[in-house]
């Protein structure tokens, strides 16, 4: 053509692809490699597929690429605080078998595991996907919280129902007490009494239950300045008379312009806990001291008692629902074990906490600390 011979051309044309091929096949041999089994074709050190890596990075939570020989190509930021490889390699035997089946059956592969050694994880589903024919997507959802939550239900449920048993069974075996004893005015007003007593301890425990669902799922909307003041005195007055007949004087010091942030209904019940049980471990003839103040932008809310003490090891522990220091005087004063689990739950929804300072014989403080915050604080 434009009168250069055909022949020429094919001479050309041939000498050309030479030369590209030479030039080429290096870089094809270098990019590609067999696999031990010798039909799949694996890239490596190749750009990681876009697919792979929107996938990847869609799931947002612990998630990681790797090649057919393990080799981590992407992890997601959470992903990196598993220590389940050494530099770039994947070095986790369970997820390595699980990559393998995931490679091998060419299917998604699901296994409950355990992180409980190696990091932040104590359990988990894990997924191994196959991806593109060179690379292996694990996703690792993290159920540590999800099962912890399911075990918090299941031994509240437990409690519940072993602290329904006593009384429900106690009226039972009074009603069948009153019937045998209908002649006998004398015993009809004894049973009649106690069952009177464990009909308060059920309308106890009910009302108290609520309390720590409502805490529990606390509603920021009913949120509005509240007077710290008025939370401590309407508190400390739903115990006058209590504390009158056990002889304790309570003692108030709240300044009238402190103001917090919060559910007012819900504050005065965690304190009326506090009150409630420094009344009930105190000595008859002893004080209650009941102070309100602002510290290093914290209001704190102290109750103090002169009353028995907590151990050191039960310190921690009496913040948890239905646990008790000393059972036996628990239910001679009504306390259904709930209190300082609604006190501690009340607190944390107001984006607080709640401390306590003891030692045995010497008495308690229990201290609620919430940040001193305005209305229409963003923080």
């Amino acid at each position: 053509m434009n009168g250069v011979p055909v022949a020429v051309e094919w001479v050309a044309g041939g000498a050309l692809g030479a030369t590209l091929a030479l030039i080429t096949n290096p870089i094809w041999a270098w990019l590609f490699r067999r696999t031990p089994q010798g039909d799949r074709w694996e890239r490596y050190e190749a750009p990681l597929p876009e697919l792979a890596r929107d996938l990847a990075g869609a799931y947002g939570g612990y998630s990681m690429v790797l090649t057919r020989s393990h080799k981590v190509v992407f992890t997601s930021a959470k992903a990196e605080t598993l220590p389940v490889y050494r530099g770039t390699k994947l070095i986790h035997a369970g997820l390595q078998e699980l990559a393998e089946n995931a490679w091998r059956e060419d299917e998604m592969q699901t296994q409950r595991m355990s992180f409980t050694d190696l990091g932040p994880v104590a359990d988990a589903e894990v997924r191994a996907t196959r991806l593109a024919d060179r690379y292996i997507l694990l996703t690792v959802t993290d159920l540590t919280e999800t099962l912890r939550a399911r075990q918090v239900r299941h031994d509240f449920i437990a409690n519940i129902g072993h602290e329904l048993r006593t009384p429900v069974t106690a009226v039972e075996l009074i009603g069948s007490a009153l019937a045998a004893g209908a002649e006998d005015p004398e015993t009809v007003r004894h049973f009649a009494r106690r069952l009177t007593g464990e009909s308060r301890r059920l309308a106890r425990l009910t009302e108290d239950m609520m309390a720590l669902a409502k805490a529990q799922d606390q509603d920021s909307s009913r949120f509005a300045q509240v007077s710290v003041s008025e939370v401590v005195h309407e508190a400390v007055a739903r115990h006058t008379t209590t504390g009158d007949e056990a002889g304790i004087r309570v003692l108030v010091e709240a300044p009238d312009d402190l103001t917090v942030f919060g559910d007012k209904d819900a504050l005065i019940t965690a304190v009326d806990n506090l009150v409630a049980n420094a009344i009930s471990y105190s000595p008859p003839s002893s004080q209650v001291r009941v102070t309100a103040s602002l510290r290093s932008g914290e209001v704190a809310i102290a109750v103090t008692d002169e009353g028995i003490g907590i151990e050191a090891s039960d310190q921690e522990r009496v913040f948890e629902r239905f646990y008790r220091t000393d059972r036996a005087r628990s239910r001679r004063t009504g306390g259904t074990g709930l209190g300082l689990a609604i006190v501690r739950n009340t607190v944390s929804g107001h984006g607080g906490r709640v401390t306590v300072r003891s030692a045995v014989g010497r008495g308690s403080t229990f201290t609620i600390w919430v940040p001193r915050r305005v209305l229409g604080d963003s923080a």
